[in-house]
């Protein structure tokens, strides 16, 4: 619940009546009727002067009618006006006053025992005065409930207005008929009406409501002919009540531009025929203004309290949370009527409204001429309190004042405030705000809309403004902003005035401008669809922000936005992603889907992905991402495709690095690609001759060069193999935001730095040779196996291209170190690096021996010590020392032999590291008996093996032992 600037919250102090409760904020009959108060057609409760009083509002305007009336009425001797014309709009007020002149002449006891009662008589008593109104008599002309030329059982044998007049003056009289045949023969004329007043000696009251529903009637072919003897009727009647004393004549008549429904030419020259008259002998009279409203509305919906004090004690609230940056950049640019210094006085004139939401509505909507201002405003005023103090009761949170956010929108509010006239009956539009409601803030009933669903992305990512909903309420601002023009045709709200629906205690500003930047980001970013926004002219004056019902490129686009789906977002990601990656330095690119045939595992995924090569493995972002806490899948099946867990079988995954997406910035992407996909779809759906054709393949194309941009920086991460004092691993790394992984000339430079790879050129042969002293591999290596060593040893960094480890064995075989053998021991001088074979198993680079070589024995005669080649044939296997010059041995002694017996006792390989060192032992005995090494004089062999597995897993070395002749095996089971 909101924090309270005083002991109590505004729900506490203001009491709803209990008709507002009762019928679920609809109040009742807000409509008054004079018609249902003096004839009791229906019963009402305003029908009740007791009721009536104490739901109004004794204004200045409302009391001065009736006290002038009352004056005209019930003082004698006193010149006082006598016709009164009113011509409000509907909705301004007039039924009310006119049932409480009812209620003033025929309930006077109740009606003056009232405040409003007290107000009247101090009015029509001034100076001094005594009045009596016991003796009135009351002639009430409902112009809507009479037809022309048709009796009524109200008004006896009378057809007309005269005859109507005549009856209902001589009510209670003993010849009642006698009277009306009497002066309806004499005719409609002022001596006529003279000798009625004359004859009655007591003060009357004539009340012709709604005249001009009854001047319409007479517009009617079978009626028109009545017409003129209705206005000569009526022009005698203002004349004849002029000079009556205590006689007063009140005539409702709205003029057709505050008529909705228009008039009847002839129905409006009759009006300007009696205005004329009326004006010649009265005033036209208003009985309500806009200071009055927020009074009259208060009074209406609750039951009377003090307020004054809570006003301002939140009026307190909101100064003081007002800093200087909310001074600044809301307060300062509402304008000099709505600035801090009058804020107080506003809200004390408007409690428990927020004056931005009365200024609104009694200065925008009730311009419209449909809008009933007072009628209209208590039905969406009735259901929006009744929300609020129910949330309040039940422990919820509620404003500290209800200001233009706080219209509960998913409830009944809507259509009353739909229907409220301010959309001037336009069917269309109504449709369109209705559908722009539950769409862009909140379904009917709650539970989802755009601004609804930003609140729950805001709260997650850690925004608040003070209140559970301000996504809500700003939007909701939007929409009551946007339904009518403003001023200087302005439409919707500006920055200053969304952010202003937040204000309170503990509201902070740059919390409110972050939901203001959501709510007006594009539909692929979370933000509301119809929002429409006009700039400046000439750049003077701020933005405005609106939702529009018009089918513009922003609702073409919303809707598609929502024929989008994430999944197939995130394919469009994927497919761009694949065609956005580059190789760079790395020899292939490869693409693994997120499953192969359908099948899911990681080793299906990665089975084809193992070479001798260095690769930039590209994975599908639609599986696999790292970070925010939702990466130990991607990470476990990382372990599988490098070989550091069981299930895939890789040689030479030290030269593989796979780039993934940053979890959280996929997000971005697949918005982004979303958005690319609604415009798509809207280019699509539109004509090229269209206006707005071009336009919409502009927004494509510049969403698709955010898409790119959006994926490139999606993809933050790659991922190699590393050896260290634990084991094989594997190692994340993240590229620098300018970078992208999906570039491979980036992640190379990254590695490069990490001195997990060599830039082109840049291998040094001391380096290798290094890398093959510290290697510990206890024998000779071939090129075959030196140029696999980048590609399947972590320990050796990735090189850029084989050539460089050309260049670099080259530099090693011609060093002072180092030299290039053949299979019979002979060195091999390569003239160039292009004669290093990186296939041959018969060559051998070795240490250079350091001894002094004996003198070679003399060649007999006639032979050579070389063997003559030609240097520019070329071979691998069968010729590799063609284009090398081979250089006999130093001669030797006859060989010795030697006995070599190795036993290790039975232990354990369940550690990693004794696993890895057994490995390496059987790996030497391997390759003393490799076949292909004919330098080897190995004469003779026995194995004592004995190996303890899990059941089965000897099954194949058994096999192999079986074929060997002489070979024995047993298999035995454990602890027998």
């Amino acid at each position: 619940m909101t924090a309270s600037p005083s002991s109590s919250h505004w729900a506490d102090i203001l009491s709803l009546r209990d008709e507002v409760r009762l019928t679920d904020g609809s109040v009742g009959e807000l409509q008054m009727s004079l018609a249902k108060a003096v004839y009791q057609t229906v019963l009402v409760p305003y029908a009740k002067c007791e009721y009536y009083t104490d739901i109004t509002q004794p204004t200045p305007l409302l009391v001065g009618f009736l006290g002038r009336v009352a004056r005209r009425l019930g003082v004698r001797g006193v010149e006082a006006q006598a016709c009164f014309h009113l011509d409000q709009g509907m909705g301004g007020g007039k039924s009310h006053a006119l049932v409480g002149l009812w209620h003033m002449i025929n309930d006077s006891a109740s009606f003056f025992g009232s405040e409003l009662g007290h107000a009247v008589a101090a009015e029509a008593t001034a100076g001094g005065y005594t009045f009596d109104l016991s003796q009135v008599v009351p002639v009430i002309l409902i112009g809507e409930s009479m037809s022309p030329g048709k009796t009524d059982p109200r008004f006896g044998p009378a057809t007309d207005l005269f005859g109507r007049f005549l009856w209902l003056a001589f009510h209670g009289h003993p010849d009642r008929m006698g009277r009306w045949r009497h002066y309806n023969d004499l005719g409609a004329n002022k001596a006529t009406l003279q000798a009625v007043f004359a004859e009655l000696g007591r003060p009357v009251l004539i009340v012709i409501d709604e005249l001009m529903d009854y001047a319409m009637a007479l517009t009617d072919q079978a009626a028109i002919g009545g017409l003129p003897g209705e206005q000569a009727f009526l022009n005698a009647l203002a004349d004849a009540v002029d000079d009556q004393p205590q006689v007063a004549l009140v005539v409702v008549m709205i003029r057709s531009d505050e008529d909705q429904a228009g008039y009847h030419p002839a129905a409006e020259e009759m009006r300007e025929y009696v205005a004329a008259r009326l004006r010649r002998n009265g005033e036209t009279v208003t009985v309500t203004e806009p200071a009055d409203f927020a009074q009259i509305i208060r009074r209406r919906l609750f039951t009377r309290a003090k307020v004054d004090k809570a006003a301002r004690a939140v009026a307190d609230v909101y100064l003081a949370a007002a800093d200087e940056t909310w001074t600044k950049h809301v307060y300062g640019k509402l304008g000099p009527g709505r600035s801090l210094a009058r804020l107080t006085d506003r809200i004390v004139e408007t409690y428990p409204f927020h004056p931005d939401l009365f200024e609104l509505v009694s200065k925008e909507w009730s311009v419209v001429q449909a809008f009933q201002r007072v009628r209209s405003t208590v039905a969406i005023f009735a259901r929006t309190v009744l929300y609020w103090v129910t949330e309040h009761e039940a422990g919820r949170w509620t404003p500290d004042l209800i200001g233009p956010g706080d219209i509960p929108l998913h409830t009944s509010a809507l259509e009353a405030l739909l229907s409220s006239g301010v959309l001037a009956g336009n069917d269309r539009a109504i449709q369109g705000f209705r559908a722009v409601a539950n769409t862009d803030i909140i379904r009917s009933g709650g539970g989802s809309g755009t601004a609804f669903a930003l609140d729950a992305n805001l709260a997650a990512n850690g925004v608040s403004a003070g209140q559970p909903a301000p996504a809500l309420r700003m939007a909701t601002a939007c929409f009551v902003y946007s339904l009518v023009p403003r001023a200087q045709a302005a439409r919707g709200a500006t920055k200053a005035e969304l952010i202003a629906a937040l204000a309170g205690s503990d509201v902070p500003y740059a919390a409110a401008e972050e939901i203001f930047n959501a709510l007006i980001a594009g539909p692929a970013e979370g933000g509301l669809g119809a929002l429409d926004r006009t700039q400046p002219r000439h750049s003077k004056g701020p933005e405005w922000f609106f939702l529009s019902i018009k089918q513009t490129l922003s609702m073409y686009h919303s809707n598609a936005t929502t024929m989008v789906s994430n999944d197939l977002a995130l394919d469009r990601v994927w497919k761009r992603a694949q065609q956005l990656a580059s190789k760079g330095a790395f020899s292939n690119l490869h693409f693994v889907a997120r499953s192969i045939n359908g099948v899911t595992t990681a080793a299906a995924c990665f089975a084809d992905v193992d070479g001798q090569e260095n690769r930039l493995v590209v994975l599908d972002p639609r599986r696999w991402s790292l970070l925010n806490g939702k990466d130990a899948d991607t990470r476990a099946d990382l372990a599988v495709a490098f070989g550091v867990a069981p299930g895939l079988t890789t040689t030479y995954a030290a030269s593989m690095v796979v780039t993934m997406v940053n979890t959280q910035r996929r997000t971005r992407a697949r918005d982004r690609a979303r958005d690319v996909l609604a415009w798509e779809l809207v280019v699509a759906q539109l004509d090229p001759t269209d206006d707005e054709y071009s336009e919409a393949c502009s927004r494509r194309d510049e969403a698709r060069m955010k898409l790119d941009s959006d994926i490139k920086w999606a993809y933050q991460h790659y991922a190699y193999l590393l050896r260290t004092t634990d084991g094989l691993t594997v190692q994340y790394k993240t590229v620098p935001d300018s970078k992208t992984a999906l570039a491979g000339q980036d992640v190379w430079a990254d590695l490069v730095a990490a001195s997990r790879a060599v830039a082109s050129g840049a291998l040094a042969p001391e380096y290798v040779g290094q890398l093959i002293t510290g290697g510990s591999f206890g024998r000779d290596l071939t090129p075959r196996e030196l140029f696999a060593l980048p590609y399947s040893n972590p320990t050796w960094p990735m090189v850029a291209t084989v050539e460089d480890l050309r260049q670099a064995l080259f530099s090693l075989a011609t060093s002072s170190e180092w030299m290039l053998t053949d299979s019979d021991g002979n060195e091999i001088r390569p003239a160039t690096p292009g004669q290093i074979q990186p296939a041959s198993m018969q060559q051998l680079l070795r240490r250079r021996p350091t001894s002094i070589p004996k003198p070679p024995p003399e060649a007999a005669p006639g032979s050579e010590s070389t063997l003559a080649v030609d240097p520019t044939s070329t071979g691998d296997s069968i010729g590799e020392s063609a284009s090398t010059t081979s250089v006999p041995a130093q001669a030797v002694e006859e060989p010795t032999y030697e006995v070599t017996r190795v036993r290790m006792p039975l232990s354990s390989l369940t550690d990693d590291s004794r696993r890895e060192a057994v490995w390496g032992l059987i790996r030497e005995l391997a390759s003393l008996v490799d076949p292909a090494k004919l330098n080897m004089d190995i004469q003779m062999i026995g194995l004592d093996i004995t190996v303890t597995a899990r059941t089965g897993d000897t099954y194949h070395f058994v096999t192999k032992a079986k074929s060997l002749p002489g070979v024995t095996s047993v298999i035995e089971e454990e602890g027998l």
